[in-house]
């Protein structure tokens, strides 16, 4: 086994020349660019292997605050996790997580949001959640025609409009929490379109000189690309935000839109009415790292939501097996992570409990999470 340390400022140049070998192609810009979270150097929280004083495994890791209603819950995301070619069956990614688990840990977080899905993340307890709306729009659609027809001036946003997206954006109550510089640089990193080989552009709904909502999209440009455009974040009042979409469908000439709203975006939801839709997980996985710890950090939120059904509901360890004890009303349920992934998260959790037990948690979960592959995508 190599040595296993957290890659250095000056060591970053490398290990973006691996992600990029692994994850881009002649087309895309390099990783360092669309990334800064990662390999700015700003953190120095990604792990690396080493073999003879040389890079040979990445993990890419960035820590940050998400915001749910009265609660700032700090989280991690992953990221970029690669390997060279013939580093590869040493088990070289596997360890790399278990040093992303016990950073996480040693960092009072609980939570990591991880960007694949693979086995080698479902083995370490990261599994699917949420729920999201996708949809599929285009100037055919009702709700698209109506909202282009809403009273609001729509544009490109410009260069003084910076005060006001920030606004917008700390106005979400589910959201990922970032100053005014950190919503700069991601949105001139662009990450999200590159992937896709499509440009990013955004739009803004004013009213009476004052914005009203703001939509971040990514349209094709130049480049040859079979990927659907689409909406990467939006803020602001829904239906103001989707004027704004519907106005950029029209000038971009987008014959189809992906949409994504995840199930707590009920303003959006609604100002789309009866569009069709296909539910799919919050794209990537989720691991608690430490459910005790995320139990204390959410109780506001929690109780904000429903004081009378939390006090009869306590999370009081981690058995020896790995299971959760989760008591309500005296009874202990034990849950396993992926049960316990989809009682926190998921619209409709599956699990096997008694009516009673489901009714009172139902009135606390799901906890909602920002849409994981927006401007703050890892």
């Amino acid at each position: 086994m190599g040595d296993i340390r957290f890659v250095s400022r000056e060591e970053l140049k490398k290990a973006a020349e691996l992600s990029d070998l692994v994850f881009r192609d002649e087309e895309q810009t390099s990783m360092a660019a669309k990334f800064p979270g990662i390999f700015s150097g700003s953190y120095l929280s990604s792990p690396g292997v080493f073999e003879d004083g040389q890079l040979v495994a990445f993990a890419g890791l960035v820590p940050g605050y998400i915001q749910m209603g009265p609660v700032s819950v700090p989280v991690f995301s992953l990221g970029s996790v690669c390997t060279y070619p013939e580093y590869r069956g040493k088990g070289y990614a596997n360890a790399l997580l278990q040093r992303v688990f016990d950073h996480i840990d040693r960092a009072g977080s609980s939570l990591l949001l991880v960007s694949g899905t693979r086995d080698l993340y479902i083995r370490q307890g990261c599994h699917t959640f949420g729920s999201v709306h996708s949809y599929l729009l285009s100037t055919e659609n009702e709700a698209v025609r109506k909202a282009a027809a809403g009273p609001a001036f729509v544009r490109e946003a410009e260069e003084r409009d910076w005060f006001g997206l920030q606004k917008l954006a700390e106005s979400r109550e589910v959201r990922y929490d970032r100053s005014l510089y950190e919503l700069a640089a991601l949105v001139r990193a662009e990450a999200i379109a590159d992937i896709y080989k499509l440009k990013q552009k955004i739009y803004v709904a004013e009213s009476e000189g004052c914005l009203q909502a703001y939509a971040i999209i990514a349209v094709r440009d130049k480049r040859k690309t079979e990927a659907v455009p689409l909406v990467i974040e939006w803020g602001g009042a829904p239906e103001a935000a989707l004027q704004a979409i519907s106005w950029a469908v029209a000038a971009n000439e987008i014959s189809e839109l992906q949409l994504p709203v995840p199930w707590h975006e009920t303003g959006m939801i609604q100002a789309l009415g009866s569009s069709a839709y296909r539910e799919t997980p919050n794209p990537g996985t989720v691991k608690i790292v430490s459910p005790v710890r995320l139990w204390l950090q959410i109780q506001p939120y929690l109780q904000q939501k429903s004081p009378e059904a939390l006090s009869g509901v306590e999370l009081h360890y981690v058995a020896p097996g790995g299971e959760t004890v989760l008591t309500v009303n005296g009874t202990a349920v034990h849950l396993n992570d992926k049960e316990l992934i989809s009682l926190f998260f998921d619209t409709g959790p599956q699990l096997e409990l008694p009516a009673a037990i489901r009714g009172q948690l139902k009135e606390l979960f799901p906890v909602p999470l920002p849409y994981a592959s927006g401007l703050n995508f890892v």
